[in-house]
């Protein structure tokens, strides 16, 4: 039978909130491609084909890591309401852009690590700009973004200083095949300077390139950046590999709620923070990456990482509205042959 009790509303109304909360989940070039349903008490996350990125991204592991990291955020928002998530990860073989089933555990639940994470979602910025403080982090600092990723099932990778300079090989090589290739140019400028509106990476964000010891991709394409790139030299960046140990759409889907839960904890930290995608889009230099690892794991995702140093945070990114990204059921029939997903046997 459909529910409606006040409970059951109740639960709709922080399942629409999660939605609102993933929202702010960071994406590959912000194309944000997810789609979400929502009916009765049931939220479903699904793959927007779209809006993936089909020359740097033709097998859909980066559009399915960055709906984890929508997954992750949508979770951490029902836990600030003190409420568990429970999340069934491609709960239809049939239906592989289907994600995950969210449903809310009855009762209530209090995790402050996560709680704390729920409450930097909208502090939390992507920031291109120069690591400007002249020392490492140290393990206080980065004890607690090695277990954000362990709590998602997924390795977090210190790149050492001694294993840099092959870091700034992948990432230049990576670079270099793409500029080569003038679909990916053109790829690229369809979400930054043709974005479409609310996705799609803005000029106010972007920051001239300059000289690196690991190159960061240049968005600007020589056209106007919104911010200063800063002061230093970035020597004291830290560059951490999320890392699982098969290569499955799951572990792609774990390694962005990874991703988004040590960015999270990053932001909790005071730290600065950026993705480095195109060492993962290219798989000469996502080898390169490989050998890095201290296991026998795959490559998902680098994340670069420091103090914070600019007096100003990065402005926040533009998003798409909660109407383009949720789509609302009526809560399932009393009839039991209603059929739709989540609804009947």
């Amino acid at each position: 039978m459909a529910d409606r009790s006040p409970y059951a509303a109740e639960v709709a109304v922080l399942l629409r909130g999660a939605v609102a909360a993933a929202l702010r989940a960071p994406s590959v070039l912000n194309t944000q491609p997810w789609r979400w349903r929502l009916s009765g008490s049931t939220l479903e996350l699904y793959r927007d084909p779209s809006r993936q990125l089909h020359v740097l991204d033709p097998d859909g592991r980066l559009a399915v890591l960055s709906c984890g990291a929508a997954l992750h955020h949508a979770r951490v928002s029902l836990a600030a309401a003190r409420r568990r998530a429970l999340a069934e990860r491609f709960p239809d073989p049939a239906a592989m852009d289907l994600l995950a089933r969210l449903t809310v555990a009855p009762g209530t639940y209090t995790d402050q690590r996560e709680i704390a994470m729920a409450h930097a979602i909208q502090q939390r910025r992507t920031d291109r700009r120069l690591i400007a403080h002249a020392r490492y982090l140290g393990e206080e600092q980065l004890a607690p973004l090695s277990a954000a990723a362990t709590g998602e099932g997924v390795t977090l990778h210190r790149v050492t200083p001694g294993q840099r300079h092959l870091a700034a090989v992948a990432a230049d090589r990576a670079q270099r095949i793409q500029d080569a290739n003038g679909a990916y140019a053109r790829e690229i400028a369809n979400w930054t300077r043709h974005r479409s509106a609310g996705s799609g990476v803005d000029a106010a964000s972007m920051v001239a390139p300059v000289q690196r010891p690991v190159p960061l991709r240049d968005l600007s394409g020589g056209g106007e950046t919104g911010l200063h790139s800063g002061f230093g030299d970035d020597d004291y960046a830290e560059y951490l590999i999320l890392a699982t140990r098969d290569d499955t759409a799951l572990d792609w889907l774990r390694a962005g709620e990874a991703a988004s839960a040590v960015w999270l904890t990053a932001t909790v930290g005071g730290l600065a923070m950026s993705a480095i995608s195109e060492v993962i889009e290219v798989p000469e230099a996502r080898v390169v990456l490989s050998g890095l690892l201290d296991q026998p794991h795959f490559p998902q995702l680098v994340l670069r990482t420091g103090l914070q140093g600019h007096p100003s945070p990065a402005p926040a990114s533009s998003r798409r509205a909660l109407r383009d990204v949720l789509e609302e059921l009526p809560p399932c029939a009393d009839d039991p042959g209603d059929r739709r997903r989540g609804c009947g046997p």
